[in-house]
């Protein structure tokens, strides 16, 4: 990203942390750390991860944070295991994840310091705290950012590069071939930098990225239209209504027909 977008988005996320006192931060799709306001850590986190065990504890809960949105495609919040408020929101084009913005190092008003270090127990007493209302009312506004001018360069470059291109053919031909084979002879790939593409973009491999946006376009069109389930199905590029249940079920914790009954009640 050019230095003068870097500089436009600090501005943003400086005006951002005035307002809720909340640290902030941006990653790009690959999870680096594009900017953030204000010094990354806080007293509290620097000196935790001065030990190493403590340390890799917080780097577990970042990673399982990014994975949870990238199989959600939808915000993560949660309390780490130092006992602060971590919230990971993706930025989404076209339904593909471009991004990240994480508010992070927050005390929950009613938190309680959850070691027994009297040091990191004063600098966890120092920490700005706020309710999940106030958390969650900065996430909203966040989300709104995600189409920010400041944070359009994110959507130029995605919107160039080839992951982009083949998860929106994905995305738009869904009940079509969507063989490995098939989108090699698409994108003039080999198999190997096929793999090794979805593997760095997406972590994942091809049969469970394809999958998971099929199950995740039904899960839309259960919610948002009354088509029976079978035909959803086949909208989705899943012939197969048994297997279509199953896979579903198995990613959302509820059969098609559930989901579909308590999105519409």
């Amino acid at each position: 990203m050019k230095d003068y977008d870097l500089q436009k988005m600090r501005e943003l996320l400086h005006d951002f942390y005035n307002l809720t006192n909340m640290k902030i931060c941006i990653y790009d799709s690959a999870e680096n750390e594009l900017c953030y306001y204000p010094e990354k850590l806080t007293p509290f986190c620097r000196t935790l991860r001065e030990d190493e065990f403590a340390d890799e504890k917080c780097r577990a809960c970042d990673r399982r944070a990014f994975a949870e949105c990238k199989r959600t495609h939808r915000r993560a919040v949660y309390t780490c295991h130092a006992g602060l408020v971590e919230c990971f929101s993706p930025i989404l084009y076209n339904d593909n994840i471009i991004g990240y913005i994480v508010i992070g190092q927050i005390r929950p008003k009613d938190g309680k310091p959850r070691q027994e270090n009297a040091a990191l127990q004063k600098l966890y007493e120092k920490l700005p705290t706020a309710d999940m209302d106030k958390i969650s009312s900065a996430i909203h506004i966040l989300d709104a950012c995600a189409g920010y001018e400041y944070l359009k360069t994110l959507v130029s470059d995605y919107d160039a590069r080839i992951d982009a291109r083949i998860a929106a053919y994905i995305e738009e031909n869904l009940t079509g071939d969507l063989s490995v084979a098939a989108l090699c002879r698409k994108f003039h790939l080999s198999r190997a930098e096929l793999y090794s593409l979805f593997r760095e973009y997406f972590s994942s491999s091809v049969a469970d990225f394809v999958k998971n946006r099929r199950l995740q376009t039904a899960r839309r069109f259960l919610e948002q239209t009354r088509l029976p389930v079978n035909k959803i199905a086949q909208l989705c590029g899943i012939s197969d209504y048994n297997y279509f249940s199953k896979q579903f079920k198995k990613a959302f914790g509820l059969s098609p027909t559930e989901w579909k009954k308590r999105a519409q009640v």
